[in-house]
């Protein structure tokens, strides 16, 4: 998409000017309030781990949602909140030392994503790879019976994604919040209760 058809697509958008009144740093903290709303999983948690985490939208509305949670937030680009209960780290997430602290968490959000080529099978492929990465690092860092949330690009990688998910979590689950655009192939996968 152009530059300036994306900036007048910005400015019609409502969630983007609801999200301004509100003070929301991003239109996405949308979604992730939808998906509170009917998987209840924030609330649950005590110390999730964030990727993608820039520019702090999500961090947002965890933080509303559950104000004693801990964020460890990982993103190339600055996160625009500061706040003591979120660590920032401001690294490319396949160099972070999961090791330096205790890295026990029990909910991994990911809207992690690449720069678009608008290109829909490549950008789809990309994104892919970055959640393969981010699932085989389960076994690491999330606890047994912890929760999964990320963004992916409707294509190919999709199915072999969510069995991936199928043999480690007992419910897996696609949702498309009302605030996610329509014309957008962004959906998103819920995955409950992680056997270790």
């Amino acid at each position: 998409m152009k530059s300036k058809d994306w900036l007048s697509r910005q400015n019609r958008d409502l969630y983007v000017k609801k999200a301004k009144k509100q003070g929301y740093l991003s239109r996405a903290a949308y979604k992730l309030i939808e998906i509170e709303n009917k998987f209840r999983i924030i609330e649950e948690s005590k110390k999730i781990i964030e990727f993608g985490a820039s520019p702090g939208g999500w961090s947002q509305a965890v933080l509303e949602i559950n104000p004693k949670i801990e964020i460890t937030a990982i993103d190339l680009l600055d996160l625009k909140i500061n706040h003591p209960q979120i660590a920032f780290y401001k690294e490319d997430y396949l160099k972070f030392n999961y090791d330096k602290q205790e890295n026990y968490f029990d909910l991994i959000l990911s809207d992690i994503a690449p720069n678009t080529t608008g290109h829909k099978s490549t950008d789809h492929l990309r994104i892919s790879i970055m959640l393969f990465d981010i699932i085989d690092l389960q076994d690491k860092i999330l606890v047994n019976g912890g929760n999964f949330v990320a963004k992916i690009w409707k294509g190919s990688e999709e199915k072999e994604l969510v069995n991936k998910l199928r043999n480690k979590f007992k419910l897996v689950s696609y949702f498309k919040p009302d605030s996610s655009r329509k014309d957008s192939s962004e959906i998103f996968i819920v995955a409950r209760n992680f056997i270790k």
